[in-house]
């Protein structure tokens, strides 16, 4: 049966993932197929705080965690953690250098046509061609 953990400020837990009962998960897992997990992995925030986790990496750095967010501070900030702003700005940047990319290739292929169609036709052809041209 496993403990009840309490956690604080919460009400009284049990469950198979605590980290009292990791042993137990461990030992249902099969061998050599999952990865190496850390039972002590430090997340650090920028804000400055600290805790600690169970994780496949040894350590993980946060830019916002609950002890800085609006939501759980109540304090009423912007939050962009992921420049989202910037983020956007230079997709829109890259698609404008595809773009003129693109148009770039799109008359080069009209010139190469142009090219290529007066190999197409013959001498007699090419003739007609530019006497019609020069009548215009």
């Amino acid at each position: 049966m496993p403990k009840e953990i309490t956690f604080p400020g919460s009400k009284r837990r049990s469950g198979l993932y605590s980290f009292e009962n990791i042993d137990i998960l461990f030992s249902a897992m099969k061998k050599e197929i999952h990865p190496k997990v850390n039972k002590e992995c430090v997340v650090t925030c920028a804000c400055g705080n600290t805790f600690t986790t169970m994780s496949t990496l040894p350590s993980i750095s946060v830019e916002i965690c609950g002890a800085c967010h609006p939501f759980y501070t109540g304090q009423r900030r912007f939050v962009d953690t992921e420049k989202r702003i910037d983020k956007f700005n230079r997709k829109m940047i890259l698609a404008d250098e595809k773009k003129k990319a693109a148009d770039k290739i799109k008359v080069s292929k009209k010139i190469q046509k142009k090219v290529s169609g007066s190999k197409d036709m013959s001498v007699k052809e090419m003739l007609e061609h530019i006497k019609k041209e020069e009548g215009q």
